[in-house]
């Protein structure tokens, strides 16, 4: 069986989070152990108040918010890039990842194809669009794809990543399960109880080799994804489904696991996700690399995580520089990896791998190397 090497340049990247939207302002209140969760009161019955929402004005219709957030988001990253307008031979992509859960809140958007807002968007940027959604993992499966129609020969240039809102039925039903934290998301600690839901989007461009843009941010190397399909919601308590992913990806990109220097993490903050996939890292890797999470800072903002995650990563690996875990005090014991506490660490080392855990079973890991 042959195998497609994922080798794109990142060449631009943009987000809005709850704690901004300018990379290196937001990356800062990482290094500051800052955080975006806050009181979010709700008319509905939850079992906590507690959300990352966006700061600023943005339209009350949920379908134009969401519009709203991924346009300039990617508008954003498009402006980092300098890839300057379309020649005509260009193929060019906007590829979304996003939750289903805002399609639940309004019944004419429920009956709307899932990409028509994403080909509205991608209309007025003078793109295809594609949309994609494979719950917490969307953001990370829309870099694998833009990889591949990259590496394939499909694509020239792809702005891939993930935006969504916070609806009334998205927290709701994370309430209902009782995934949700009644203080704050502490991931990989042992004092963790649950996730805070976020919202926000995040944009990476990604062209092939020989393009346009004046710089290179990133490669993106490799990129695996499985489903383990143990449940709607749980993920296999084995945790062989990241395992399998963690393999493709390092397959994909001709590396051993012992070169992966800094692994952002999922790190949703629940027992059942913190316990799998740190018992997966044990098993997976025996040098002790460096492990970081941010859902302590933006929340858990479902179908854009692993664009966001992918960002700060890259960024990360570029400064030489590991944010700490929003409050880490006392880790899981039993850890066989490296957490940054309290304080940022310096990384030494130029490729990290991103991983999410998404509801239904989807694993997907992402390894980047920078220059």
């Amino acid at each position: 069986m042959t195998t497609t090497t994922y080798v794109a340049n990142v060449v631009g990247m943009g987000w809005t989070t709850a704690s901004g939207d300018r990379i290196e302002d937001v990356f800062q209140t990482l290094l500051e152990s800052q955080t975006g969760i806050a009181p979010a009161p709700s008319a509905r019955s939850l079992r906590t108040d507690l959300a990352a929402m966006l700061p600023g004005e943005w339209p009350a219709e949920m379908r134009e918010k969401l519009i709203a957030l991924t346009k300039r988001t990617a508008l954003q990253a498009l402006a980092d890039s300098g890839a300057g307008e379309p020649v005509p031979e260009e193929r060019r992509f906007l590829i979304v990842g996003t939750s289903l859960g805002f399609r639940l809140d309004s019944e004419a958007f429920c009956r709307e194809p899932l990409d028509g807002w994403v080909n509205e968007v991608a209309e007025s940027l003078g793109m295809e669009g594609i949309a994609l959604s494979t719950a917490c993992s969307s953001g990370s499966d829309a870099l694998l794809l833009g990889a591949h129609l990259i590496a394939t020969g499909q694509a020239d240039l792809c702005v891939c990543g993930g935006a969504d809102i916070l609806t009334d039925s998205k927290r709701l039903a994370h309430s209902a399960l009782g995934t949700l934290s009644l203080s704050t998301l502490k991931s990989f600690d042992a004092t963790h109880e649950g996730t805070i839901l976020g919202e926000g989007a995040g944009f990476l461009v990604l062209q092939r080799e020989g393009g346009s843009a004046p710089r290179v941010l990133a490669k993106l190397v490799g990129a695996g994804a499985s489903n383990d399909a143990a449940g709607l919601t749980a993920p296999d308590e084995q945790g062989n489904g990241i395992r399998l992913a963690l393999h493709r990806a390092l397959t994909q990109a001709g590396l051993e696991p012992g070169d992966i220097a800094l692994i952002n993490a999922h790190g949703s903050g629940t027992l059942t996700n913190d316990r799998v996939e740190s018992n997966a890292y044990n098993q997976f890797f025996t040098h002790r690399p460096w492990v970081f999470a941010t859902k302590g800072n933006f929340g858990h903002t479902l179908g854009a995580t692993g664009a966001l995650e992918a960002i700060a990563l890259i960024h990360s690996l570029n400064a030489g520089i590991i944010p700490p875990v929003y409050e880490l005090k006392k880790p899981i014991d039993g850890l066989r990896f490296n957490l940054p506490a309290a304080q940022p660490q310096p990384l030494k080392g130029k490729t990290g791998l991103s991983m999410t855990i998404g509801f239904g079973g989807f694993n997907t890991c992402l390894i980047f190397t920078v220059m």
